[in-house]
């Protein structure tokens, strides 16, 4: 009995018909978010194992967590997430993809070492995903709070008002920080007691590799988000709040309808979450190549123009 127990197939889908029915219950998703959550969470599970399936569950435990905080008073502002938080196949989707297929890739890696496929390259890009969409979520919901202005990321001397495509004020940096410091313990930890587990282990071959989980994880995140805001201030589609001024993706604001000002008028912020974690994926592998200095390099060159333009 508890070898079919622990069989991935049968946990795997005991663990995420539990999952799915708590979080529609917390109203956290709608009945196509558990759907498609439920999918991608139990294909997270047999490909990655419980470090996977931990990693991807924090994401979407905090990020559900923070939508709900102090939902009213964002609401009233405009800057809550629309059907009262609860996220559909599309938000998770665009946010568990990309995850879903480095974790297949790391799957692959693992039971066919022919191939010459380095398994913590593909575990990097499944913490890079990761990483990138629980700091951009959470920088997203918690920011607005931040008691100074948020500023512009392609201008951060220019101050715009909460909510404006493209913002980003220290409390959200600081969170995202946090999102990727988090993750990075949670990989540490599964590196440290799934090592030598047949199935579900964190593929660390060195005292190296291990050394760069949490760099690995803190910096995707961070990095990930912040390429999600930019990407969202040049390409997403944009509507401007006639009475606060802010720049938002959203039809209406301060109980008032909003003008399309600009960006691509399809290109929604479903797209910029899917790009941005496409993004984290290749910074995490780049990173688990050890390949940081490049990685610190452009991160010092972007701070710089941007602060002098």
């Amino acid at each position: 009995m508890q070898e079919l127990l622990t069989h991935p197939v049968v946990s795997g889908l005991l663990v995420m018909t539990l999952v799915g029915v708590l979080a529609y219950k917390a109203g956290f998703l709608d009945i196509s978010g558990m759907i498609s959550a439920f999918v991608v969470g139990f294909a997270v599970w047999y490909t990655g194992g419980p470090p996977a399936f931990t990693i991807l569950l924090f994401f979407f435990l905090t990020s559900g967590l923070a939508t709900k905080f102090k939902y009213k008073a964002k609401a009233k502002q405009g800057l809550a997430q629309e059907g009262k938080g609860k996220r559909s196949y599309k938000n998770v989707l665009a946010s568990g993809i990309i995850p879903l297929f480095f974790s297949v890739a790391w799957y692959i890696a693992r039971v066919y070492p022919s191939l010459g496929i380095d398994p913590f390259w593909m575990f990097g890009g499944f913490v890079g995903a990761v990483a990138t969409t629980a700091a951009d979520t959470l920088a997203s919901e918690i920011g607005v709070f931040s008691k100074s202005k948020p500023r512009l990321i392609t201008n951060l001397r220019r101050k715009v008002p909460r909510g404006t495509i493209g913002a980003v004020s220290l409390l959200g940096e600081a969170v995202a920080a946090a999102a990727g410091l988090a993750i990075g313990i949670i990989a540490i930890f599964f590196a440290l007691v799934s090592s030598g587990t047949a199935w579900g282990s964190v593929p660390v071959a060195n005292a190296a590799q291990f050394m760069f989980i949490i760099p690995l994880a803190i910096l995707t995140g961070f990095i990930g988000c912040n390429l999600d805001s930019l990407i969202g201030a040049i390409a997403q589609n944009r509507f401007v709040c006639e009475i606060c001024g802010a720049i938002t993706d959203k039809e209406f604001h301060c109980s008032y309808e909003t003008k399309y000002v600009g960006g691509f008028k399809r290109f929604t912020n479903i797209h910029v979450n899917l790009g941005s974690s496409t993004m984290g994926a290749t910074l995490g592998i780049v990173l688990g190549a050890g390949l940081f200095v490049w990685i610190l390099g452009g991160l010092f060159f972007w701070i710089a123009a941007s602060s002098s333009s």
